[in-house]
C-alpha cells in the first residue's frame, strides 16, 4: 500500500502531518488546484490497481479497506466501490444516490411547506423521487447504486483510465457523480458495500465559507447537467433556479420591512441571490 497526500495550497500547518509517518508522499501545490485535479494528480503518481480517494475529514474504521479490496477483486466490472459513511455518533449518513434528476432540484430550490405532513415529509426525503435508495440504512449486503458521496470511495485504476479520471473543469462538488455518470456510459459499475464503513465528519472546509460553497455547488450542478443532458433540461434547470432566487428576494425584503431580518443579513442574501440568478441565466450550452 501506498499514501500519497495532496495538499491544495493549505494555509495551516497541516501538510506536516507527512513528515510523521514513514513512506508517506506528500506533494505541496502553490495553489488550490480544486478537488479533481488535485485527485487527478495524485492518481498519476500512484502504482497501485485501486485508488483510494479519502478525503481529510474521514476515519476508516479498521478492516474497511481491506473490504473494500476484497469486494473489487472479486467484482471485475466495478468501476467503483464505495464504504458506508457514518456520522461522528456512528449514525449512518446517507451516502448511496441516484443520478439527478429536475425533480430533486425543484424539491432542492423549493423545500416543502411546513403544512405538509410530516410522514408524507419524511417519505419524500428518503424516496427515490429525492435520490435516495430506501432502507439504505439498514442494508447490510452490497448493493448497486447510481453515484456515492466522494468523500470517501475505492475506485480501479482501469476504469479510471478508461474515462480520463476527474473533470478537471469542476472546482469542487459534483466531480463523483460527472465520473460515475462516464463510468456508467463505458460499462462500469458502481456498488456501496455496507461492510466498509467510515466515519465523515463533513463539510469541515466548505463550511468556512457557505455563500461561496453554494455558488460553486450550483455552478457544478449546470456545468454537469449541461455536459450530460439535453438543451431542454438545461433550460428548465436554470428556469428553476433564477425562479427560486426570485423567490428568495422577494421573502427576504419582506424580511426586513416586517422586522425579522437586519439590513446586514438582508444584504449578504440578497448578495447571493443576484449572483445565483446571474449564475442561472448565463450558463449556456
Amino acid at each position: 500500500m501506498e499514501v500519497i497526500i495532496v495538499d491544495n495550497a493549505s494555509s495551516d500547518d497541516s501538510a506536516q502531518v507527512a513528515s510523521a509517518f514513514q513512506g508517506v508522499r506528500m506533494v505541496r501545490n502553490n495553489r488550490n488546484l480544486g478537488y479533481g485535479s488535485g485527485n487527478n494528480l495524485g492518481f498519476k503518481l500512484a502504482r497501485g490497481n485501486y485508488l483510494l480517494v479519502l478525503n481529510p475529514d474521514t476515519v476508516a474504521l479498521p478492516g474497511s479497506l481491506d473490504t473494500l479490496v476484497s469486494f473489487a477483486r472479486r467484482h471485475t466490472t466495478a468501476g467503483i466501490v464505495a464504504p458506508q459513511l457514518l456520522n461522528p455518533d456512528g449514525s449512518v449518513q446517507r451516502s448511496a444516490f441516484r443520478f439527478p434528476t429536475l425533480i430533486m432540484s425543484f424539491l432542492d430550490l423549493f423545500p416543502l411547506p411546513r403544512a405538509v405532513p410530516g410522514r408524507l415529509r419524511n417519505w419524500i426525503s428518503s424516496s427515490t423521487i429525492n435520490g435516495r435508495y430506501p432502507g439504505e440504512p439498514t442494508k447490510m449486503q452490497p448493493f448497486r447504486i447510481d453515484h456515492p458521496l466522494g468523500a470517501a470511495m475505492l475506485l480501479r485504476r482501469d476504469a479510471i483510465e478508461d474515462v480520463g479520471g476527474f473533470d478537471e473543469q469542476l472546482f469542487m462538488y459534483s466531480e463523483e457523480v460527472d465520473l460515475a455518470m462516464r463510468l456508467r456510459q463505458a460499462g462500469w459499475e458502481c456498488w456501496q458495500v455496507p461492510a466498509a464503513r467510515v466515519i465523515h465528519l463533513g463539510g469541515q472546509s466548505t463550511k468556512q465559507m457557505p455563500d461561496r460553497m453554494l455558488h460553486e455547488l450550483w455552478r457544478s450542478r449546470l456545468y454537469t447537467y449541461e455536459k450530460h443532458h439535453s438543451r431542454l433540461v438545461n433550460i428548465v434547470l436554470r428556469a428553476l433556479l433564477a425562479t427560486a432566487q426570485v423567490k428568495a428576494s422577494i421573502a427576504t425584503r419582506l424580511g426586513v420591512v416586517l422586522g425579522a431580518m437586519s439590513n446586514e443579513e438582508a444584504n449578504l442574501r440578497l448578495r447571493l441571490a443576484r449572483a445565483l440568478f446571474r449564475l442561472a441565466v448565463s450558463m449556456k450550452r
